[in-house]
């Protein structure tokens, strides 16, 4: 669940975004605090959770949110059935001065074994987010991380965490809550992330526009052990690295560029070697820009082409809003390496297309359409070389202080 906003969040994974739309709060604030920079950039009045505090506020206090996402979707393949599904979140903060404790419980339906998520994994981001080693849905603990802050401009948070939460966040192509449900235009595919993971994050702001971040985690996450349990999180094993980024942000003037480079030093496979194995690296820009009533952004990456089937990826996005609705559309490709094997065949292309309905404050509807070309470079047989359209409805509900 990770709804939107105007503004640059950073941490508390990419959720915080679905908990900013439904406080409508004009704010003055413009500090860097707790993984983010708060800025009233568009029409729609902002607050994030837990996130505009000050880093020192004398009293303790405790906040609470969440948000409960069903959705339902599609397709015109006739070897792929209907899927209905739906998942929650929940995020408990406590601050105390400059002390700063998170908790995120996540749950997920189980996904359907031939049904459009699984058949065409980009189809819809929000599916299958927490499973049982055997794939079934479960309630489990995501995140449970501890932010201290030096000062105004400089925080240390380390535990179980999403460091993708921190790094790669776009203002208005982020969240599968209430944005657009492609993968594609959630994240950047060519980071090889761990899932939840342990791990510390660094931030410096050197200024009111700029913020440097940077992260040690460990490769192995929650999602990436075949039992998906908290020991492995723990253990140590052959092939198990770690996971490093840093990235630098400017915001200013309804803009907002991040530049960033990371390293995963497990042990992959190499593409044109079985035998052999080799890390993984990459780098990537994200670049938007908000006025009025529109706002449009732009993703590119690079990673190894030896390792990665996606060596390279480009997207662009745009978004329009007045009163209750508002519109996007996206398109994207995901570019083949050209070390990849002979039965992953192409590029893979999506495109998105949603308009979302604002029911009342915190509830809101959306219609999607998607296009995917060649799902996952075109592994299965079935989809390659063919175009998917997929077609469905979502039905978000935010919440606070439970």
């Amino acid at each position: 669940m990770r709804p939107s906003a105007s503004t640059e969040c950073i941490g508390l994974h990419r959720f915080c975004f679905g908990l900013a739309v439904k406080l409508l709060l004009p704010l003055p604030v413009k500090a860097d605090t707790y993984h983010m920079q708060l800025k009233p950039i568009s029409t729609l009045p902002i607050l994030l959770i837990g996130m505009a505090s000050h880093a020192y506020t004398n009293a303790a206090s405790w906040e609470s949110a969440g948000s409960v996402v069903l959705t339902h979707q599609a397709t015109t393949e006739a070897h792929i059935q209907d899927e209905s599904a739906g998942s929650a979140d929940l995020i408990v903060q406590r601050q105390n001065g400059a002390n700063h404790w998170v908790a995120h419980i996540e749950a997920s339906s189980t996904p359907r074994s031939n049904g459009v998520s699984s058949i065409l994994p980009e189809a819809n981001a929000d599916v299958g987010t927490a499973l049982e080693s055997n794939s079934k849905g479960r309630i489990q603990l995501s995140e449970l991380y501890y932010t201290h802050n030096y000062s105004e401009n400089s925080t240390l948070s380390a535990g179980l965490l999403d460091v993708s939460g921190f790094f790669e966040q776009s203002r208005l192509a982020s969240d599968e809550t209430t944005q657009f449900l492609g993968a594609f235009f959630v994240g950047n595919p060519t980071i090889e992330f761990p899932d939840y993971t342990l791990g510390v994050v660094y931030e410096a702001g050197l200024s009111n526009d700029v913020v440097l971040r940077a992260a040690l985690a460990s490769s192995d996450g929650l999602a990436d052990n075949p039992e998906r349990s908290y020991s492995q999180l723990l253990t140590v094993e052959r092939g198990d690295g770690v996971f490093g980024i840093a990235s630098a942000s400017w915001e200013a003037n309804n803009w907002l560029l991040r530049a960033g480079g990371w390293f995963n030093s497990a042990n992959d496979q190499r593409l044109d070697m079985a035998s052999a194995e080799q890390e993984n690296y990459g780098a990537y820009l994200l670049a938007g820009y908000i006025q009025g009533h529109h706002s449009a952004n732009i993703r590119l990456g690079l990673a190894n082409p030896n390792v990665s089937q996606g060596a390279g990826f480009a997207s662009a996005a745009y978004r329009y809003q007045r009163g209750r609705y508002t519109a996007g559309v996206a398109v994207g490709r995901a570019f083949l390496s050209s070390q990849a094997p002979a039965n992953f065949l192409k590029d893979t292309d999506q495109y998105e297309f949603f308009i979302r309905y604002t029911m009342r404050q915190g509830l809101f509807l959306t219609g999607n359409l998607q296009g995917i070309t060649n799902s996952n470079y075109g592994e299965l047989p079935e989809n390659r070389d063919q175009r998917a359209t997929v077609y469905g409805v979502r039905l978000t509900w935010l919440f606070d202080g439970v």
